[in-house]
C-alpha cells in the first residue's frame, strides 16, 4: 500500500502528522516560571508544586487577585508558607475539638 503519490502529498502528510503529534500546543496548568518579588496583596492560601517539566518547583500562593508562583528558596516565601501551614493546622485542630465536644 502506497501512502504518498508524489512529493507534495508526502510533504503534506508529513506536516500533518508532525503538527498534530507534538505537545507544543498543550496547556499546562502549573507554574513554568517563578517570581522572587514579595507579594503585597492579601494571601488566602498556599501549596507546593514539585518539579515535573515543564512545571518548575514553586510555592503557589492563592491571593484575592489570583495565583502567584513564587521561588521556593526565597526566605520570605518559606516563612509565609510555614505561617500559613501553622494557621491551617491550628484551625483544623480547633474544628476537630469543637466537633468532638458537641
Amino acid at each position: 500500500m502506497q501512502l504518498c503519490y508524489g512529493p507534495m502529498a508526502c510533504l503534506t502528510l508529513f506536516l500533518l502528522l508532525t503538527a498534530t503529534g507534538t505537545g507544543a500546543d498543550k496547556v499546562h496548568n502549573c507554574c513554568t516560571e517563578v517570581s522572587r518579588q514579595k507579594i503585597t496583596v492579601p494571601i488566602i492560601g498556599a501549596r507546593m508544586q514539585k518539579k515535573n517539566l515543564p512545571c518548575v518547583k514553586a510555592v503557589i500562593f492563592e491571593t484575592e487577585d489570583g495565583e502567584i508562583c513564587s521561588h521556593w528558596k526565597e526566605t520570605w516565601v518559606r516563612h509565609t508558607f510555614i505561617q500559613l501551614e501553622m494557621a491551617r493546622r491550628s484551625l483544623n485542630t480547633q474544628n476537630t475539638t469543637t466537633t468532638t465536644s458537641t
